[in-house]
């Protein structure tokens, strides 16, 4: 401090030293050379007795930002004093005020401007305000797709080695988005392969879109399609086979900035493949990778597999394809599940009770067949409705962590809504064969359709084959959809079907569900259309 304060109280109190103040120092007791009650020959300052306004004037003109430390020894003091020495309380309390002060600043620094007081005979500061809110909508962020790759397949090498190649181009169809930004992303270990991501703004359109792929030589033909899916940390991939003439390949892409690992869990009819359950398998950033599912599992005839990334999410695909002996028995691309819920619906299931054609072995794949895996012990219920027939409902018990297969090749031809009810989280997968051709040799696996609650752009490829939207009211009251602005009227429960033509349609509407299927002469492809994303809220922040 710049001033000196060597004074003696009316009552004999110990001096205050300025060299004390700027040393944080406790006072000393006055040597025997000095008088008691006379001021010190340094003193150039008031005293203790002198006028209590002119002291406290002189305490509130220090620099108190500067003095904190000796603020709070000087509060000390002053009650040492008071205690020992019998002080004068009125001038304890005026330097007691400058302390005071000192410490109201430091309050009101911390609390940038937050009222503070005193809590009279605590020693401690009570904050006395009204909490504040304020709603707050988070900017918007970016939606991202991911498109399946072109179709892959397993190429058996010298020793029994093996490798995957790919055999056809992808051909993803996105609706064109300002701001949006395509890229591809290599697979790593398949020379000449990419899958597609497109990322765009959040705003009023939705950015959705599909992928197919047609193959026709020795060892693989067939009709793929697929929906582009969102990246997500967790989903479930329910089809294919790794039996005898049954390839099953995973492609997994990390569109993101930043690395990622990934597990996969297999299931079986038995349960947990064991094989698997230390798989791990590290995505470098803005790539992808693809693993034969038979190092994982292999003669599985009824795998559903878990993928889990631990970091960036993930876009997760299979490819599943058929040779019955030495004839091609068709393909076709499963996209990722977000997760298993306890309310799941298939719409617009071609069933026709035939079986493929060259059927081999046991004959487990050649039929229509519906695939259930749970994580917990339940009881699933299964309604099958078809337009112009009674539904059929049936009850199944599932296993933790066990697959089943449902064949059904019993039930009358037609297109099928096939609605899942369970107590316990399901994940589901369906696989149909085609209704028309002379040869069957082909088919289809289809995951659950998610509610629509908006609008959707939907649009079908490859041109030349018969593509049929499918819309199915999934709520408990009559629905009002549009589709290409023309309106119609859905009681629930109710299905609407169109034939898609040249050019995308938007279908718009609440608490629908719907696919496309696409056939032509014994093909057979579909997807289940992507609902939109929910919009950023408004959240309200108290502080």
């Amino acid at each position: 401090m710049s001033d000196e304060r060597d004074a003696w109280d009316e009552a004999g109190a110990i001096p205050v030293t300025g060299e004390d103040l700027e040393q944080g120092r406790q006072p000393s007791a006055p040597s025997a050379d000095e008088p008691h009650g006379q001021p010190d020959k340094h003193d150039q300052h008031a005293t203790l007795h002198d006028d209590p306004e002119e002291l406290a004037k002189l305490a509130t003109d220090t620099d108190i930002a500067s003095d904190v430390t000796a603020t709070d020894a000087e509060a000390q003091w002053n009650a040492d004093a008071e205690a020992r020495l019998r002080a004068n309380p009125k001038t304890v309390a005026l330097w007691s005020g400058r302390s005071l002060l000192g410490l109201v600043a430091i309050g009101a620094a911390v609390a940038l401007g937050v009222g503070a007081v005193w809590a009279a005979g605590s020693g401690a500061f009570a904050v006395d305000r009204e909490p504040v809110s304020e709603q707050i909508t988070p900017m918007a962020g970016e939606q991202q797709i991911v498109c399946a790759p072109g179709q892959l397949r397993v190429q058996s090498g010298e020793g029994g080695s093996t490798s995957i190649v790919p055999v056809s181009d992808a051909n993803p169809v996105v609706p064109e988005l300002e701001g949006a930004e395509t890229a591809q992303l290599p697979i790593g270990n398949v020379e000449g392969a990419e899958l597609t991501s497109v990322q765009a703004p959040v705003g009023d359109s939705v950015l959705g879109g599909m992928s197919w792929t047609s193959a026709d030589d020795a060892e693989i033909a067939g009709l793929s399609g697929a929906a582009c899916t969102s990246p997500a940390a967790s989903q479930w991939l329910v089809g294919g086979a790794t039996t005898t003439g049954r390839s099953s390949i995973i492609v997994l892409a990390n569109p993101s900035e930043q690395p990622t690992t990934v597990r996969l869990e297999v299931f079986t009819t038995e349960g947990p493949a064991d094989s698997a359950a230390n798989s791990a398998i590290t995505i470098e950033p803005g790539t992808a990778t693809a693993i034969d599912l038979a190092s994982l599992s292999v003669d599985n005839a009824s795998p559903a597999v878990l993928v889990r990334s631990e970091g960036s999410a993930v876009a997760a695909f299979m490819q599943h394809s058929i040779i019955r002996g030495l004839e091609p028995g068709g393909i076709d691309t499963i996209s990722g599940q977000p997760a298993a819920t306890t309310d799941q619906t298939f719409v617009g299931v071609p069933l026709s009770g035939r079986t493929s054609a060259n059927v081999d072995g046991d004959g487990s794949d050649v039929q229509s067949t519906l695939r259930l895996v749970a994580a917990e012990d339940t009881v699933v219920r299964i309604e099958f409705s078809s337009p112009g027939t009674n539904p059929t409902t049936t009850e199944v018990p599932l296993a933790a962590g066990t697959v089943i297969d449902m064949d059904l090749s019993a039930l009358p031809e037609g297109d099928y809504t096939i609605d899942i009810q369970s107590d316990a989280p399901v994940a589901a997968g369906m696989r149909s064969l085609p209704a028309d051709g002379s040869v069957v040799a082909d088919f289809v696996w289809l995951s659950p359709s998610r509610t629509i609650d908006g609008e959707v752009t939907v649009d079908a490829r490859p041109r030349g084959h018969d593509r049929e939207l499918v819309v199915y009211n999934a709520s408990d009251d009559t629905q009002v959809i549009e589709v290409d602005g023309t309106e119609h009227e859905l009681v629930a429960g109710a299905l609407f079907s169109m034939e898609l033509g040249q050019d995308p349609v938007v279908l718009r509407g609440s608490g629908i569900r719907a696919s496309v299927v696409m056939t032509d002469d014994g093909l057979i492809a579909g997807y289940s259309v992507q609902p939109v994303p929910p919009a950023a809220a408004a959240v309200t922040v108290e502080y």
